[in-house]
């Protein structure tokens, strides 16, 4: 049996981060941003680990900007989205800028998220499930990003030429200030939380797509109090993260939620012999499975697949009532529609079962 959070557990964290000030959690270890630490727009099993892990260790990393980051230098970048110099001057975001130009780029792949890792979990193998449970998310600066550019998002013929927006942050208030009249809730989690891909994925898999591996899923119900479960390709699992998000809506049509720098603070426990043929999710009142394909109906039917695969292991359900109960009490979400592989996740709500709703993932 896989033993996850109980509900006191999980609402206990959600209570410690209502608001998004920043608090130190209690951990072993700390991943800087380092052009040692970092990678761009790919997953590599050959990396060097920047921390290896025993099952159970409580790691605090800081990620980089969440820009997608292009081949063009940082400081123009900044200048040409009129960051103002208060903000660009910050610590973290001199980092990003630092790191962005200190970071050696692989062939072929010389733009994309700019993430961390890969961190080694000990005795993990192919096979095995890692459980990640996400004890907080801090945004580092006081401002996100979120903009477009033409042939890119859920509009790609629409947008006749690049714009962004500068979404200053309210921590205390927990808001992001879009304009003067509307004000966004916060909510930061990290875009990308995978274990590194299959080798028959390619040595450069890039960061873009999501997969079955995890990735670059842009859940917004990824929030500090969720925990995420991702199945095991490589020996060590090979966890990596980034895209650092302070909020995002179901979909992230432009192709951005609020960019910007975060640190998170993440527990590693792995679960030998527990496969998973995709990842799942739970939050104090949900579990959640996804659905992951170029195709958005593809995409679709894979959740639902998903979902009853769940029920048929959590309730002992067969094919038809398990198709049943997703069609009146659970939610089918789009979780984005501009990674290239697109998502779906189902919302099974908790206060469906009357017993164990939250003790076990597996029976």
């Amino acid at each position: 049996m896989l033993k996850l959070f109980s509900v006191s557990s999980a609402v206990s964290l959600c209570a410690l981060t209502t608001t998004v000030v920043a608090m130190e959690i209690p951990h072993d270890f700390h991943v800087p941003f380092t052009p040692e630490n970092a990678i761009i727009g790919h997953y590599s099993a050959t990396k060097k680990p920047v921390l290896s892990v025993k099952s159970g260790a409580v790691v605090r990393i800081d990620g980089g900007g969440g820009q997608r980051w292009g081949e063009e230098d940082p400081d123009t970048w900044l200048k040409a989205n009129k960051i103002p110099a208060t903000l660009a001057s910050t610590p973290a975001l001199a980092e990003t800028v630092r790191v962005l130009k200190e970071t050696p780029r692989a062939e072929g792949i010389p733009s994309g998220h700019l993430i961390v890792g890969p961190i080694y979990v000990e005795e993990a193998e192919p096979g095995d499930s890692l459980e990640i449970r996400i004890l907080s998310v801090t945004p580092r600066i006081p401002y996100g990003t979120v903009g477009g550019r033409p042939g890119a998002g859920g509009l790609p013929d629409l947008v006749p030429r690049p714009f962004n927006f500068i979404v200053p942050l309210d921590l205390k208030r927990n808001a992001g200030v879009f304009d003067a009249n509307v004000e966004v809730p916060l909510g930061p989690f990290m875009g990308v939380m995978g274990t590194c891909p299959a080798d028959s994925e390619g040595p450069t898999r890039r960061s873009g797509p999501p997969g079955v591996f995890g990735g670059n899923l842009d859940c917004k119900e990824l929030v500090a109090g969720t925990t995420l479960y991702l199945p095991i390709f490589q020996k060590g699992a090979l966890f990596y993260t980034g895209d650092c998000h302070a909020a995002q809506g179901d979909g992230e049509i432009t192709v951005n939620a609020i960019e910007t720098a975060n640190t998170c603070t993440l527990q590693f426990i792995l679960h030998k012999g527990k496969k998973l043929n995709a990842p799942r999710a739970e939050t104090a009142t949900h579990y959640l499975t996804f659905g992951l394909d170029p195709d958005l109906n593809k995409a679709m039917r894979m959740a639902m697949l998903e979902t009853i695969d769940f029920l048929k292991e959590k309730q002992g359900y067969d094919f038809f009532r398990a198709y049943a109960l997703s069609s009146i009490g659970i939610d089918f979400r789009v979780t984005q529609v501009v990674d290239g592989t697109q998502g779906v996740h189902a919302m099974i709500p908790k206060k469906l079962f009357l017993k164990d709703a939250t003790t076990y993932w597996y029976r």
